[in-house]
């Protein structure tokens, strides 16, 4: 019985896998702001670094200066699997390290195939952007749509290009 059992975990985290984007995402990123499309000016920089825990959890961080020269970041540790994990940005991780109060930002991916997830980040549960992220089938090139409101509440839609360093 252990045996049955535990063969039937080995190949659901080996269809776990097979349907994660990982490991083609796993490695860092760069901003190609030439093959990338923004509703307004780019950001000056941006990075981002893909790592997997030996659980399957997918890490993601993103370190940028935005257009107008504002330093920020991301962070997220989730599993592809459509629930909501903790997201923490610059001001979100400040007050968590202040007062102990969790983020009220989540972000959560669903795999489509092995190169592509949905995903979509959270605020109080309200969707506040969405898309999907892919890596190209040569492996160099990780690309995200996102969409989301600007302030006036009309639906902005933006191309991020990466390349794999």
């Amino acid at each position: 019985m252990k045996i049955i059992i535990a063969l039937a975990l080995v190949a659901g985290l080996a269809s776990f896998d097979v349907e994660a984007q990982a490991p083609y995402i796993v490695g860092t990123w760069r901003l190609n702001v030439a093959a990338s499309r923004f509703p307004g000016p780019p950001p000056q920089m941006h990075v981002r670094r893909y790592s997997v825990l030996d659980d399957g959890t997918l890490v993601g961080a993103a370190v940028f200066v935005d257009a107008r020269g504002n330093p920020g970041f991301l962070q997220f540790a989730a599993r592809p699997d459509g629930k909501d994990y903790a997201e923490y940005d610059s001001q979100l991780l400040a007050a968590f390290q202040a007062t102990g109060v969790t983020s009220k930002r989540t972000y959560s991916e669903t795999p489509i195939d092995s190169h592509t997830v949905e995903w979509a980040d959270k605020l109080d549960g309200r969707v506040i952007a969405s898309g999907k992220k892919w890596v190209s089938e040569d492996g160099r090139t990780l690309s995200f749509t996102q969409r989301a409101k600007n302030d006036k509440g009309e639906e902005i839609e933006f191309l991020f290009v990466f390349d794999r360093q």
